[in-house]
This record gives structure tokens, C-alpha cells and sequence, in this order.
């Protein structure tokens, strides 16, 4: 590994690596650590049309649509006494779909990518520290686990913090992370195979309802 890069990302999911893989193909030096080995599980399958121009912006937009993920049409809605459907195919311009992705998958074509596109990305890396110059962040401690023997330190210009929930810059050093009480619940999920798709809503559309206690999602 490097021992000093131009911009370090921590965090190889969507973020980090549509992050890295814009500022690669803008000749940046770019250095991508990843905690997980991929491929990985992840849940947040359902992506927005919004999310086509990006993939336009890495260049990958091919590769995801030749991947065979569900096309999702829209969304349909059974919230208390009200039903509607949302349909993409109202929108306006040419982005009139998404898609229903397996994350593990999807994240993983998206690394890839970025490795294609010039990022040094090192999995089974995680970062164990921050140290700063004053207040700027100047370089990163890693290790390839807490069983391994190996580690070492990569300084770097600019950091970006992709690294989700755990949150490194967030939660161990600006501790500016704050949860909304409104959000202290309890969500479940799981998987079926073999479930006939939904006789509502757009073709691959996710279902959004509401029960009594809370409300739920199904995503083909």
C-alpha cells in the first residue's frame, strides 16, 4: 500500500466508491479502503431514477443494466384507507425506470468500476485512527483486522469519509453525530424466493404499507 495519496476514501460502498471513481477520472491520485472483503451483504435494495445520471457520470451505466437487476417501474402505496401508484413512466426525460438491486452485487460493480477506472482500492482494510495537524486530518492508521499482524499508516491531502454507520470522522472525532428520537424503533427483514410478483403498482415496483404498529416494504 502507499505509504501518502493525493485524496483517501474510507468506505467502498456506493458513496466511496462513485466518490473515488469521479475524482480518478479527473487524474486524481485516489486511495480507497474497504473493512469488508467483497462481495458483501448490504440491505437498501431500491434505487431512484435520480440515480441514472450518476451512473452516466462513472461510465457504468452499462454495466448495471447489463447486469440483469429487477427494473423497477415505480412504487405502489397502501397507506391507511388510501391506495395510488407511483409511475415513472410520468416523469419527464429519458430516466423513466430504476432498479431493484442485490447489494452485494451492485456494491460490488461499483468497486470494481472503480478499480478499473484508476483508484487503488485495498479490501480487508479497516481504518483504526485519524491524525490530525491542528484540526485537518493528515493521515490514517489501518490494520487488516484485529487478528492480524499487519498494519501501517497512509498519509493523506484530503480525506473523504464514506464509511456509513460506523461513521469514523463522525463518531470518534467531530462526535457531531446526533439520532432523531423519532426514529428509536425497531425494524425487521428478511427473504423469499419463489413469490409471485405483485398484481398492483408498475411492473418490478416496490409496495409501501402501512399497518397498525408501523408499516412495511416489499421489494421484488
Amino acid at each position: 500500500m502507499r505509504t501518502h495519496t493525493r485524496i483517501l476514501v474510507i468506505g467502498g460502498g456506493p458513496a466511496g466508491s462513485t466518490a473515488a471513481t469521479l475524482l480518478a477520472k479527473q487524474g486524481f491520485e485516489v486511495t480507497l479502503l474497504e473493512a469488508a472483503v467483497f462481495p458483501r451483504y448490504h440491505i437498501g435494495e431500491s434505487i431512484l431514477p435520480s440515480a441514472l445520471p450518476v451512473l452516466d457520470l462513472l461510465s457504468v451505466r452499462k454495466k448495471v443494466e447489463e447486469h440483469g437487476f429487477v427494473r423497477k417501474g415505480g412504487a405502489y402505496f397502501e397507506w391507511g384507507p388510501e391506495n395510488w401508484e407511483l409511475n415513472f413512466d410520468h416523469l419527464e426525460g429519458s430516466d423513466t425506470y430504476s432498479y431493484q438491486v442485490i447489494r452485494s452485487e451492485f456494491d460490488e460493480l461499483l468497486l470494481d468500476h472503480a478499480k478499473d477506472s484508476g483508484v487503488e482500492v485495498h479490501e480487508g482494510v479497516r481504518v483504526t485512527s485519524i491524525e490530525f495537524d491542528g484540526e485537518r486530518p493528515v493521515s490514517a492508521g489501518w490494520d487488516r483486522g484485529k487478528d492480524s499482524a499487519e498494519s501501517g499508516t497512509i498519509g493523506f491531502d484530503f480525506l473523504i469519509d464514506c464509511s456509513g454507520r460506523n461513521g469514523v470522522m463522525a463518531t470518534k472525532y467531530l462526535k457531531n453525530r446526533k439520532y432523531n428520537e423519532a426514529f428509536r424503533n425497531l425494524g425487521v427483514w428478511s427473504y423469499w424466493r419463489g413469490v409471485k410478483p405483485l398484481d398492483k403498482g408498475p411492473e418490478g415496483a416496490i409496495a409501501v404499507c402501512s399497518v397498525p404498529d408501523g408499516w412495511y416494504w416489499d421489494i421484488p
